[in-house]
């Protein structure tokens, strides 16, 4: 037995899945009961795009040790690989509890996690990997996108400048930590980082976009607007610089050049659902009550958790003398996001137009408690900030 997996291994080091596959096949048939043989047929065959004979495989050596990590990790694999992300999910958290200190069993589903934009599942297996492995950028990087998906821009940032002291040079990890920057206020030092991008990427148009985004962020417009329109020179046929270029002529009250701009956004990428909502509030400032309802419909069609689109719909409809529809589009847009007070106020001032008194009284003191609990954050990062010397 062990000169035949001496000869699979070298088969493996060679590039040879067929050879090894053969001799472990051979292998499997002197120990049957082998959940190893079995996992590694099944990993072979996975190389191999044979990927249905693998998940049997793999099935195979749970079914002969349930515990056996390895094939809980690579039928996790290849389930995501085949689409199937709750089995895939279920498989890769049974290798990570079973090989709670093995890096790429517990990276790997904080990845998938992160995939699937469960963020804050995802944190805690990416924290474990990067203890495992504080030296896999990779881990990092993927901790500092859970935390961005959290809205938790500090620590991202954080995570952002640990995976570039590994790997100054991935371009990708830099602009994420430059966006973490500006998202936390500090522009001008994202903006630097956008430009260590372009010393070794000039054509990385993410890059220059994310200047103007910068640039937006600090409120200096001119700037923005003039960043955007040189990447539009650059590529015309890109629907996010056409977005972005929106964004800021409506920032400058440019109502009219923002709708030509985001109508041209829709027209190249007709599912971003930012535009539709940006186009929306466009409509909406011009008076264009129907048109700005349609828009926050098409926003909420793509993208059916959207509650500031709810929240934007409703006070539409309220302006448009629809307080059913402006009603429930508010209840919806609270049950989707509690903690935003505006929709509880404007149902107030709507319960209160009808009458419900009661109603009215209650919305109003939900939003109240909702702004309560924003302040509060905001003391306590304040608090914190301090407490550790930070500039807040």
């Amino acid at each position: 037995m062990p000169q035949i997996e001496a000869r699979a291994q070298a088969a493996k080091a060679k590039g040879d899945a067929a050879g090894a596959l053969a001799a472990y096949e051979e292998a499997a048939k002197l120990e049957p009961a082998s959940a190893k043989f079995q996992d590694e047929i099944g990993f072979l065959l996975a190389v191999m795009q044979q990927n249905a004979d693998a998940i049997a495989r793999f099935e195979r050596a749970i079914e002969l040790d349930p515990k056996f990590a390895p094939a809980h990790y690579h039928l996790g694999v290849a389930f995501w690989l085949e689409k199937n992300y709750d089995r895939g999910l279920d498989e890769l958290r049974q290798a990570a509890s079973l090989g709670l200190k093995v890096f790429d069993y517990r990276f790997r589903l904080g990845a998938a996690l992160n995939e699937a934009s469960r963020f804050s599942e995802s944190i805690p297996e990416l924290k474990a990997a990067a203890e495992i492995d504080p030296r896999s950028g990779d881990a990092w990087a993927a901790l500092g996108l859970a935390y961005q998906g959290t809205n938790d821009s500090g620590l991202a940032a954080d995570a952002y400048r640990h995976a570039l002291d590994i790997d100054p040079k991935n371009t990708g990890v830099r602009n994420s930590y430059g966006i973490s920057l500006v998202n936390t206020g500090q522009g001008d030092a994202g903006i630097e980082q956008f430009r260590k991008v372009l010393a070794i990427e000039p054509d990385n148009l993410t890059a220059r976009l994310n200047i103007g985004f910068g640039y937006l962020q600090k409120s200096q417009l001119e700037d923005a607007i003039r960043q955007f329109r040189e990447v539009i020179e650059i590529d015309p046929k890109l629907s996010t610089a056409h977005y972005d270029l929106g964004v800021a002529l409506k920032e400058k009250d440019d109502i009219d050049g923002a709708k030509v701009e985001l109508k041209k956004a829709l027209e190249l990428d007709p599912s971003m659902s930012e535009a539709h909502y940006t186009l929306g509030i466009a409509n909406w400032q011009s008076g264009e009550f129907e048109e700005a309802a349609q828009n926050m419909r098409q926003a909420i069609g793509l993208r059916p958790d959207y509650a500031q689109a709810y929240f934007m719909l409703g006070t539409v409809l309220k302006q448009k003398g629809d307080p059913d529809g402006a009603i429930a589009a508010l209840r919806e847009s609270i049950r989707l996001n509690s903690a935003d007070p505006g929709p509880y106020n404007t149902l107030g001032q709507i319960l209160k137009q009808r009458g419900d008194g009661e109603g009215s009284k209650q919305a109003f003191a939900d939003g109240a408690k909702a702004k309560a609990k924003i302040e509060e954050r905001q003391a306590d990062l304040l608090r914190n900030g301090m407490a550790v010397g930070r500039k807040p």
